[in-house]
């Protein structure tokens, strides 16, 4: 979540009061010098800090534009206490098109830090990724986000555009495998209010980024109010001793974001068929499978019918260009890696057959494994080092074995029954592999392949960030539950 605020706090980059066209990259960049603090919250409890800051300054003795942006904070979550720290630095050319000529990120999550540096290379830039794992290279065109395009961003916002007008950007994302991160502007109006004692207008656009819609109120000059990502998380701008005053401690943060249903379905594994109404979509297409398919709709309320996954009689195969995007290594998921083509193949051993090697892996996993939501890492290679990590770095790990194996595999995010007091949905990460003839539903987080009923596909691949619009939202009734013969 910490990368989603980091792309959302970057706004106030873009969104500066526009100048002509004839004005000097130099003189833009000058006049449009700020820092900004904000106070990060979730239902209104400060969980962290961000500043966003622009000003002139050098790289290797050129005169360019630096874009900043820090934050810091803490949560419990699970019962465990996570801090994280984020800052980013990235400069821009004062001539031509004012293109990235470098950047360099930190990030420090608990004990787990990563850090990376892009570098221009003529046409190229060379990121350097440096993790407990080790160190890694790789070469990525020039990112297309420029001084010369958030300028354009800034005109379009200050005519200013017509309601529900759209305008495309680009922002970079240093640890995706394609760099260039789309942003989808939508104008959505102004009112005015009293800021600093002056009455002023205040424009509302809504931002898509990867499928996540971050709604913001911003000045006439371009800086940011306040933001909200999905219905609990929320940026507000501070002066900055306020912004880093440290928030509250008592709450934590995975029962917040959880979803309370009205009551327990009792041990989820027991559980062959469920019928539940699902309201605060908004919207979002829920997927569809031969294990999870929409029952009736009426307005914005759903009732969806979830079963235990299982065999098909009839399979399909995969076209050969899904074939190849999930058995691709990736920076998160390096199935390419010696480290984890070795482990795979010692996992394995003997066996052949796709589902009999997803089924080892997953195995492994949750005997090798230590559960813990206080060991974050952003790719395979550190989980298998850590030997530790919540759901998402547990399926990480897992689908880098399977494509190591020639297994096609993708993560899956949605939402599962927790039976707990009181009961809830939390959200949560699995796997699906393809065998040869299906699509099969792997959980290494709870030793499940082919799952059980009480889990709510949402999205599938990990750069489909529309899920967050659903936090705060969603809620969940139980209409039927069909218990099993476990």
């Amino acid at each position: 979540m910490a990368a989603g605020l980091c792309l959302a706090c970057g706004l106030g980059t873009a969104l500066q009061a526009a100048e002509p066209d004839s004005t000097s990259l130099r003189a833009y960049a000058e006049k449009s010098q700020r820092r900004q603090a904000y106070g990060v919250y979730l239902k209104n409890h400060k969980f962290g800090w961000a500043i966003d800051e622009l000003k002139l300054g050098r790289h290797e003795g050129q005169e360019v534009a630096v874009a900043t942006f820090e934050m810091q904070g803490s949560f419990v979550s699970g019962g465990e206490r996570t801090r994280f720290e984020d800052k980013s630095t990235t400069c821009f050319a004062l001539d031509g098109k004012g293109e990235i000529i470098f950047g360099e990120e930190r990030t420090l999550e608990d004990d787990n830090e990563i850090t990376r540096v892009a570098v221009r290379d003529g046409a190229e830039m060379v990121i350097t990724t440096r993790t407990r794992g080790g160190e890694t290279k790789r070469r990525v065109p020039v990112p297309r986000e420029t001084i010369q395009s958030a300028r354009a961003l800034e005109a379009w916002l200050t005519r200013p555009p017509k309601r529900g007008a759209r305008f495309e950007h680009y922002s970079v994302s240093w640890n995706e495998e394609k760099i260039d991160t789309k942003e989808v502007f939508t104008y959505r109006g102004r009112r005015s209010l009293r800021w600093g004692g002056v009455k002023t207008d205040v424009h509302s656009v809504e931002v898509n980024i990867e499928g996540m819609n971050a709604a913001f109120e911003v000045l006439p000059d371009g800086t940011p109010l306040k933001g909200m990502l999905g219905g609990l998380f929320e940026l507000r701008a501070e002066e900055e001793a306020l912004a880093k005053t440290p928030g509250s401690t008592s709450f934590d943060m995975l029962l917040a974001s959880s979803i309370r249903i009205d009551k327990s379905l009792g041990d989820p594994e027991k559980i062959e068929s469920l019928r539940l109404k699902i309201t605060g979509l908004a919207g979002f297409a829920l997927p569809n499978s031969h294990r999870q398919r929409i029952h009736s709709r009426r307005g914005n309320t759903v009732v969806l019918e979830l079963s235990r996954d299982r065999r098909l009689e009839k399979g399909m195969q995969l076209a050969a260009s899904e074939r190849e995007q999930y058995l691709k290594a990736t920076p998160a998921i390096q199935s390419d890696q010696e480290a984890i083509r070795s482990l795979a193949g010692e996992i394995a051993g003997e066996e052949k057959d796709a589902f009999g090697q997803a089924s080892k892996f997953q195995d492994w996993i949750f005997k090798n494994v230590r559960q813990t939501m206080a060991a974050n890492a952003s790719s395979a290679l550190d989980v298998l080092k850590n030997r530790a990590g919540d759901c998402t770095e547990i399926t990480l790990l897992f689908l880098a074995l399977a494509r190591a194996a020639g297994i096609p595999a993708r993560e899956v995010g949605g939402v599962m029954y927790a039976d707990e007091e009181p009961p809830v949905f939390g959200w949560h990460a699995w796997a699906e592999i393809h065998d040869g003839r299906q699509w099969v539903s792997v959980d290494p987080t709870w030793n499940q392949v082919f799952v059980d009923a009480a889990h709510i596909k949402l999205t599938e691949g990990t750069q489909d960030w529309s899920w967050v619009n659903l936090l705060g939202r969603m809620k969940i009734q139980v209409v039927k539950v069909t218990p099993g013969q476990r």
